[in-house]
């Protein structure tokens, strides 16, 4: 329901009204021909009471004594609404909420109340009024049907951006590599060694091959140490 709408939005400005001097019946015929169960009883401009359905029929079967077969004018001709009317119904003016009508319908249990403006009766508002005013749109925001469709990942399962993007950044980093750098990098790392760092050549290098790491004769980090009597060595200690 939207906050700001008001009784004057939505308010019945042409209701059912009867005076207290009509005839019982012409009233009860008024609310079977209109299909409703409540008319406002009016004393010039001013709501004075209510004829629900069940007080109207409550009084005819009281004027006939409830005999079903008795003739339908006998004993009623001389029943008015104001015999069988109730208590007036509660009354709003037309600037309040529709929360606040929402409120007194409950807090009153009734069905309708009457908006009031200046002490004169100017429109009906019913709980049905109510309802359809804050009845939910459809294709509102923030409402959908469910997970949006053509994201693979399971149901429930939450990726942040940040690790998204250091992925990516993986994906691509992996990708720029060429494998001569991927060679040197691996021949470099003493884990790659096999031997804490001191192992001249990867595993698997033929002898006599260069490859770049620390010379095991003079301890110097060359990049073409070569195989020589089982050692890896620098030129220079080749030669010697």
């Amino acid at each position: 329901m939207r906050t700001d709408t008001t009784v004057r939005d939505v308010m019945h400005r042409e209701f059912l009204g009867v005076s207290e001097s009509d005839s019982l019946s012409d009233a009860a015929a008024l609310l079977v021909e209109e299909e409703t169960n409540c008319v406002v009883v009016m004393r010039g401009g001013e709501a004075v009471g209510r004829l629900e359905a069940r007080d109207a029929l409550d009084a005819l079967l009281d004027a006939t004594g409830g005999d079903a077969e008795a003739d339908s004018e006998e004993g009623i001709g001389d029943h008015t609404v104001g015999d069988a009317m109730g208590p007036p119904l509660p009354t709003m003016s037309p600037d309040d909420s529709l929360t606040a009508v929402e409120e007194r319908l409950v807090a009153d249990g009734v069905d309708r109340v009457v908006a009031v403006d200046e002490g004169e009766a100017v429109g009906v508002v019913t709980d049905g009024d109510v309802l359809a005013a804050g009845a939910p749109r459809s294709g509102a925001d923030g409402f959908g049907d469910g997970a949006a469709t053509g994201d693979p990942r399971r149901e429930g399962t939450v990726v942040s951006a940040a690790a998204t993007a250091d992925s990516d950044a993986e994906r691509g980093t992996g990708a720029t590599i060429d494998p001569e750098s991927a060679d040197r990098v691996a021949a470099a790392s003493p884990d790659a060694a096999g031997d804490g760092g001191n192992a001249s050549r990867p595993a698997g290098t033929p002898s006599g091959s260069s490859t770049q790491g620390v010379c095991e004769n003079c301890g110097a980090l060359v990049p073409d140490l070569v195989t020589a009597n089982g050692q890896a060595v620098c030129p220079n200690c080749r030669e010697v």
